[in-house]
């Protein structure tokens, strides 16, 4: 069994989706082994160094991520964009004749040589379009209802997404599978190993826009004790992305303290390091479709406070502390709480590690290829 990914989902900076995809594709080379797994674009398995996981992105993928931003507005530019990569798509079908088409970035390109799996990690787009950019909303729109019936199956990442998807899009249940995400070994408690970085911390890591909520975590930092902000700094992690004007308009007006430190996009290869230095991890979105980085914390030996809202207490299970997202002083008091409490926060990370254990890629890609037997009819040998 060939299985096609779309590979474009590893450009620069890598995201969710990024991860979602290079760390499923090689939990399925190892179940079905070397050359069954093929890529369209980019391709991690002859490739690796110019992956962005693995650095910060080479100064092309830079640049590129940079006009992309630029020139985001310009009518048509994404459509045109589209046709072009669905004729490089039909090419790489011709010469790499797939079994099966997993797309796991929303819109799959036309596929008729076999069965087509989506993956939908959320549908922040049409729950909050305002949390995307225009070009973004309008893609989407025009491409992915389009699309949505070709599909044979839809995979998605928690049951949260599941009841989303069901109750947005006319998609019968038995359609739509739950593969939860997995974490990498190389997320275990230790020493960190980080230049130049505080002794503890407190970590938020994620691309930095709007629904990340980090206006509140800001305002709650802020109010805390200065004895607490003066042991454990905040450190924001993570690759500015639309809609971080009025985030950075307000820490500007906020911070005069030097407490809170910028890391921008951060390598892969350095992010244990970066879970393993931490204190605690604050992750207060609004809206997520799993939550990873509060499942890599966890396996860090780190304690976590999530946003009590869509799939993340589903992650955080009983290990961490659920907080109202909208509410800042419900979450300095839970940051105050733990901070000053080494009983409670050896609690909690024996609950995370107890708890990330039961997440393996491995597992997603078992899943994942019974979802691929059953659309097509193959079966691993």
């Amino acid at each position: 069994m060939k299985i096609l990914f779309n590979g474009l989902a590893l450009g620069y900076p890598l995201s969710g989706v990024g991860q979602y995809t290079l760390r499923l594709s090689k939990g399925l080379e190892a179940l079905l082994g070397p050359g069954n797994i093929q890529w369209f674009g980019r391709d991690p398995f002859v490739h690796p160094g110019e992956v962005s996981p693995y650095d910060r992105g080479s100064a092309v993928d830079q640049l590129q991520y940079r006009l992309k931003n630029h020139f985001r507005a310009l009518p048509g530019l994404k459509s045109m964009i589209h046709h072009w990569r669905d004729h490089q798509f039909q090419c790489c079908v011709r010469k790499t004749k797939p079994s099966v088409y997993h797309e796991t970035n929303y819109v799959p390109f036309n596929f008729e040589d076999g069965p087509t799996v989506v993956t939908i990690c959320d549908l922040s787009l049409l729950r909050h379009p305002q949390w995307h950019p225009k070009d973004r909303v309008k893609y989407f729109e025009k491409y992915f209802f389009k699309q949505l019936p070709r599909t044979e199956a839809i995979i998605t990442i928690s049951e949260f997404s599941k009841k989303e998807i069901s109750d947005l899009l006319d998609v019968k249940s038995e359609n739509i599978y739950v593969t939860g995400l997995g974490v990498d070994r190389s997320f275990s408690p230790g020493t960190s190993q980080l230049k130049g970085f505080p002794p503890q911390y407190v970590l938020f890591l994620g691309n930095l826009e709007p629904r990340k909520n980090l206006k509140t975590l800001l305002r709650a930092y802020q109010s805390l004790p200065r004895e607490i902000q003066n042991r454990n700094p905040l450190v924001i992690a993570g690759a500015e992305a639309w809609g971080t004007r009025d985030f950075k308009r307000e820490f500007r007006h906020f911070d005069e303290t030097g407490k809170v430190i910028f890391t921008g996009y951060f390598p892969q290869k350095l992010l244990p390091d970066l879970y393993r230095g931490a204190s605690l991890f604050v992750y207060p979105s609004f809206y997520e479709g799993f939550g990873l980085p509060v499942l890599e914390a966890m396996a860090s030996g780190v304690p976590v406070i999530a946003s009590n809202a869509t799939s993340l207490p589903e992650v955080v299970g009983d290990a961490g502390v659920v907080v109202n997202p909208h509410d800042t002083d419900e979450l300095k008091e839970a940051m105050v709480r733990i901070l000053d409490n080494e009983t409670l926060r050896n609690e909690m990370i024996e609950k995370g590690l107890a708890r990330a254990n039961t997440f393996s890629w491995g597992r997603c890609a078992k899943e994942t290829l019974s979802i691929y037997e059953k659309v097509s009819g193959e079966k691993k040998p």
